[in-house]
Order: structure tokens, then sequence, then C-alpha cells
């Protein structure tokens, strides 16, 4: 007999007596079932929800990320190295025209199955005290607009600080 045929004998004749574990744990030979994804609530419009009670202070770099986005794909956003695929410039808007046809402008974005878009928000270098405004609230707006999944300052050559690049949910990701 052979040193492994001696070690695998001595190895059963150990072992003779040994019973199965029985516990109370799930099983690991069923399938898991298959998670159930939530059916969002059905509208045809973003509800207007957003506030402009405050100006919040923003720095000159805006960037803003849902959980779940990978930084890869966030990176790819700020150097602008996705297509643009539509573009919105709210120069010259009051505060209620900008939150307006912000929210207008996303959905449609969504509807037409849009994946990154780049929105002008301005410098702020004509406001009343020197303070970027339209920023500073489409800074804060963004990051209400639950189909709004990341957003980063865009490039100088598509507006630089005075822009972002919006990455939007689609349509097809939302729903099962």
């Amino acid at each position: 007999m052979s040193d492994d045929e001696k070690e695998v004998d001595l190895f059963n004749q150990a072992m003779s007596d040994v019973k199965p574990h029985i516990h109370d744990r799930v099983s690991q030979h069923k399938k898991p079932t298959a998670i159930k994804k939530r059916k969002p609530a059905s509208s045809d419009k973003i509800e207007d929800t957003l506030s402009d009670d405050f100006i919040p202070e923003c720095g000159e770099w805006l960037e803003f990320c849902r959980p779940g986005i990978q930084k890869s794909l966030l990176k790819q956003i700020r150097n602008g190295k996705l297509p643009i695929e539509d573009r919105l410039d709210l120069h010259g808007y009051t505060r209620d025209q900008a939150r307006t046809t912000l929210l207008e402008f996303i959905h449609h974005c969504q509807q037409s199955d849009f994946k990154l878009v780049c929105v002008v928000h301005g410098k702020g270098y004509h406001s009343e005290d020197g303070r970027p405004v339209l920023k500073a609230m489409v800074n804060k707006w963004l990051q209400n607009i639950d189909i709004v999944l990341a957003f980063a300052t865009a490039q100088p050559g598509d507006g630089g600080t005075g822009a972002v690049y919006v990455l939007i949910k689609r349509l097809r990701e939302q729903n099962p």
C-alpha cells in the first residue's frame, strides 16, 4: 500500500462515525429568487418640488454623483469624454423661469432618451452682488431631481465653470 493510499484509508477511518451537521440556516443548494424592482410612480412630468427660498453657497467647480455611479463614469463626464446630446442655456433667465425651464428640459431629455446634456448657467458676472445666483440654484436643483444621476463642471470649450454636464437616468433604467 502506498503512502497516499494509507493517508486516504486513515482519513476514511477517522471520518467513519461523523454525521452531517443539521442547522437552521438557508440552504446553499437553493437558487435565490430574483429581486423584484420597484415600479416608480408613473408620471408624465417631473413634479416641481424645487425650492428657491435661499441661494446656497457654491464653489467655482460643481460636482455631484448619486450612490452607485462608477467613479470612472464620473471621470469621463468631468473630462468631457461623453457626447453631449442636448444643451440648455439659462443666460438672462429669472430664477423662476430658470427653475421651470430646467425641469422641462430635464424631462424632455429623459423622454428623448438622452444620456448626457449640458446646462449653461453662467458665472454670475452680471449679478447685483457679484455672486452667481443661477449657478448656485442649478447646483441645488439638479441634486434634488431624482432622474439626475450626476453632474460636473463642463470643459472650457463647453462653458467651463459657467456650465455643467448632466447625466440623466434613462427611462428603460427606471422601468423593469
